[in-house]
């Protein structure tokens, strides 16, 4: 136990004193520099390429050798702008340059009165959507614990500073219906691997563990799903890009209904990583052993 706390508290410093290092040069500098180290870490080191570029052939069986590498190295420097953008970027920057295409259907599931579900995944910089509520939108966020709790109170800390409200993933559903009957936004990432009890369906062509959760509370409690996405531009900003929202109370709470909703969703997102593939984050599980054994198997 306190061999833990020692390693927690040597990991912890070991990572301001980074932060602290990189906050010394201009922004733009930082940035390139944590683009160039996810870079070395990432593709030139191996650090979970294996786990990336497994996927990538999964996804993209036709792509040549070439067009993978110069992708795998997009993704890895799609991530060093993700850290840049999360610990050393200035914020009132940061959202006075932030677009929002699709308020529209926000606006449309907020005049039900009922809250929505905002569904995302790790796309873009999905962690810039702790500054929605400066734009007006009230957000709440489902989230786990980190491993190490310095790591998770600093984090914390950086994501509810403008009126962000997390909710703790292991008490997730009385949490989600209080800030719901506030009209509130509540964001789930709907791209994690949900188990051996998950439900399975494609996602990117292939059979995927999905969490039933988002279309059970939009199902049995009539709440409104709408898809969105924090987009990085090429100009270095945000766009935070809503879709239309899915609606449906005519629907029952049944299991071939949650089908139905998580296979509309996925459309979505599965359009956004097609166009946008390097910012996915490639480098984590979507596919585990067992949706692979499963269709090897011919099940």
């Amino acid at each position: 136990m306190k061999r833990n706390h020692l390693l927690n508290l040597t990991e912890y410093w070991a990572f301001r004193f980074v932060l602290f290092k990189f906050r010394l040069l201009p922004y733009r500098w930082s940035n390139l520099a944590l683009q160039r180290l996810f870079l070395w870490l990432g593709y030139g080191l191996g650090i979970r390429r294996d786990v990336a570029e497994k996927q990538l052939r999964r996804v993209y069986p036709d792509q040549e050798p070439h067009e993978r590498r110069e992708l795998l190295r997009k993704i890895y420097r799609n991530l060093g702008m993700t850290a840049a953008e999360i610990y050393l970027q200035d914020e009132s920057k940061l959202i006075a340059t932030a677009q929002i295409s699709g308020r529209s259907h926000v606006d449309k599931a907020f005049s039900l009165g009922r809250g929505a579900i905002l569904a995302t995944a790790h796309f873009g910089n999905w962690e810039l959507a702790r500054i929605l509520p400066s734009l007006g939108i009230p957000l709440s966020v489902v989230v786990k614990k980190q491993h190490n709790p310095l790591f998770d109170n600093y984090n914390n800390a950086i994501r509810t500073r403008h009126g962000v409200s997390l909710i703790d993933f292991r008490r997730g559903l009385r949490d989600i219906l209080a800030h719901l009957a506030k009209n509130e936004m509540v964001a789930i990432l709907m791209d994690q691997d949900a188990g051996a009890s998950g439900l399975r369906l494609d996602f990117l062509g292939s059979p995927a563990s999905h969490w039933r959760g988002v279309a059970k509370l939009s199902l049995r409690y009539k709440i409104p799903i709408v898809p969105g996405l924090a987009l990085r531009t090429p100009e270095g900003g945000v766009k935070f890009c809503f879709e239309p929202m899915l609606y449906h109370p005519e629907l029952e709470d049944k299991e071939e209904n949650y089908a139905y909703i998580l296979n509309k969703v996925n459309a979505v997102l599965e359009a956004y990583i097609d166009r946008y593939p390097e910012q996915w984050f490639w480098v984590h599980k979507r596919w585990k052993k067992s949706s692979v054994s499963q269709l090897e198997a011919g099940i």
